[in-house]
């Protein structure tokens, strides 16, 4: 799991609005960074690390949504977020369950090894089909200008 950014410029005596715009901020900054290993899709960790990344900024805004008086516009960018992660999340759970049973296949008498390469071939196919809502997410995203209008919603 990848390691959550620094905050820079977080300080006492700043305002908390500031800090939280700094956070909230970096955090999607950070989610984002994952976006195109994720669309690759060679090394399933990027999804993890852009699902964990979108936990992370999700619940930095939930923490701080009463520095923002801009309730309305707030409200939909974290519901974004909400998507994302639910997205994120069903493809990284199909993952997980290829990783183990490729390594359990390995373990398996061989007079199962065929039921279990049938079942990773059925969960591979499976993920391949949830992959679809996360590019079309991601397309939706590119399209709307998400990223760009997130930060300048939270720009410090």
């Amino acid at each position: 799991m990848a390691k959550a950014q620094n905050v820079k410029g977080i300080a006492p005596e700043k305002s908390l609005e500031e800090c939280a715009r700094r956070i909230i901020t970096t955090r999607l900054q950070e989610m984002m960074s994952f976006k195109s290993g994720a669309i690759d899709g060679t090394d399933i960790e990027y999804v993890h690390d852009m699902r964990v990344a979108s936990r992370r900024l999700r619940a930095a805004m939930q923490n701080f949504a009463d520095c923002f008086a801009r309730k309305k516009k707030f409200r939909r960018h974290l519901k974004r977020v909400e998507q994302i992660t639910h997205t994120l999340g069903d493809v990284r759970d199909l993952d997980v369950l290829i990783d183990r049973f490729q390594k359990d296949a390995q373990t398996v008498p061989e007079a199962a090894q065929i039921g279990v390469q049938n079942l990773i071939s059925h969960l591979q196919r499976e993920r391949e089909e949830r992959r679809a809502p996360m590019f079309t997410m991601f397309e939706a995203l590119d399209k709307s200008n998400f990223e760009q209008k997130f930060l300048k919603f939270f720009k410090v």
